[in-house]
């Protein structure tokens, strides 16, 4: 009898503890910590060319904003690297569009914030610049360069943001000698992307029968006068003038054309856009030809873009700065986009080398939103898979004549 009140006792106060555990209020549990990643940019955001440099920043502000809020791939809020959740902080430094600067801005970037990661920088000279330091820092570079040689470095922590321009140059000179133009003059930067585009170009464009009487190679980012220029040009009598340079220069050049009294066509790079449609018009480049890709359309004629991602990043960069960006935030969108998603993929925010061996997971899995959607990275770099078309100006509007300026994989690998 004894033995069994003891046992009632013992259930009843073990009934009573879990009773008045029961009753406690529950203790929330606290949410695991997130950390920050900081994310580099190096680009020109003063001087003649900024408005180009501040496309890929703005582009990578605005890019991890979203990741921030939505994640790479709408699964977020920010990175999710294993277990552990991270922001992106933006840090940035402005090289002038100085190769020496832009040295100095990887430094200063890796040595202060401990970046493993860098956008930019703009240009060539740039570019090449960074890329003798990269790997010294282990940092990824991931130049907007559009040159054909700095994927072939051998640099292994390498991302070349845009094709190489020099491989439009045929189906240009072919298009231009298809619609009728048998002289063409042509002014250039100096960068080894637009001089090598230019320099091919004339070559094929010969090789055709096409004759080029004039071909200037100039400094874009001090030049500030054009007219000389272009009365030499307009003394050739061309049927076309290309103006291969980014979008601010092209428009100067383009509108001092016009004031030394040249009446033909033009034909530009990808990278004209909202300067030129503002100071020239399109209305006065009637038949002239311009490199485009979708986003060119789109931001134009949004009816096209019935994905809607070109349409939702002009929105939100139209909020948040009031302009519409330069080309130069394409690449740099989507850039980021993979980056960041590599860093998921990798499980790591630390290692450069694995994140960018991760690189070419993030396109094929083709869930990012993209703007002009690559579909892999090739082994030096390059992302691929992302066609550009060709227009010509008709009536103050684009009109597709190419639908893809097709680059064969294997000349680029």
């Amino acid at each position: 009898m004894v033995k069994k009140d003891i046992y009632i006792l013992v259930l009843t106060i073990i009934t009573l503890a879990i009773l008045v555990a029961c009753s406690q209020p529950s203790q929330p549990q606290k949410p695991a910590e997130v950390k920050t990643v900081k994310y580099g940019v190096v680009c020109v955001q003063s001087g003649p060319i900024a408005f180009m440099g501040l496309g890929i920043l703005r582009a990578v502000q605005l890019a991890t904003s979203n990741i921030n809020k939505n994640g790479t791939t709408g699964l977020g809020p920010g990175l999710k690297v294993g277990d552990q959740a991270y922001k992106i902080e933006v840090v940035s430094y402005d090289d002038g569009f100085d190769p020496a600067k832009s040295v100095a801005g990887y430094r200063q970037l890796v040595e202060m914030h401990g970046v493993k990661v860098i956008q930019g920088p703009m240009g060539c000279p740039c570019a090449l610049a960074a890329m003798k330091i990269n790997e010294e820092l282990g940092v990824i570079t991931a130049p907007l360069c559009a040159s054909d040689n700095t994927r072939k470095m051998g640099d292994k922590l390498y991302v070349q943001e845009r094709m190489p321009v020099q491989h439009y140059a045929l189906p240009l000179a072919k298009a231009a000698w298809d619609r009728g133009y048998r002289t063409v003059c042509i002014v250039s930067d100096l960068a080894d992307s637009w001089s090598g585009m230019s320099k091919e170009f004339k070559n094929q464009f010969e090789k055709l029968g096409g004759q080029v009487p004039a071909l200037e190679i100039v400094d874009m980012s001090k030049t500030t006068d054009y007219h000389s220029i272009m009365t030499n040009f307009k003394s050739k009598n061309p049927d076309i003038i290309f103006v291969v340079m980014y979008d601010e220069p092209i428009a100067l050049a383009v509108s001092h054309a016009f004031e030394v009294g040249y009446n033909g066509k033009f034909m530009f790079p990808s990278e004209m856009g909202p300067k030129t449609e503002q100071k020239i018009g399109l209305d006065k480049l009637d038949g002239s030809l311009v490199q485009s890709h979708e986003w060119t359309l789109y931001r134009k004629y949004p009816d096209m873009d019935k994905k809607g991602a070109v349409t939702n990043v002009l929105r939100q960069w139209k909020e948040a700065y009031n302009e519409t960006p330069a080309q130069t935030a394409v690449p740099s969108w989507d850039t980021c986009y993979m980056l960041a998603r590599a860093m998921e993929i990798a499980g790591t925010v630390t290692d450069p080398y694995a994140i960018r061996a991760a690189c070419p997971k993030a396109l094929q899995e083709g869930k990012l939103p993209q703007l002009i959607p690559a579909t892999d990275m090739l082994d030096n770099g390059l992302p691929y898979g992302a066609f550009e078309n060709l227009c010509v100006i008709k009536d103050g509007k684009y009109n597709v004549i190419v639908d893809k300026l097709i680059v064969p994989r294997s000349v680029l690998e």
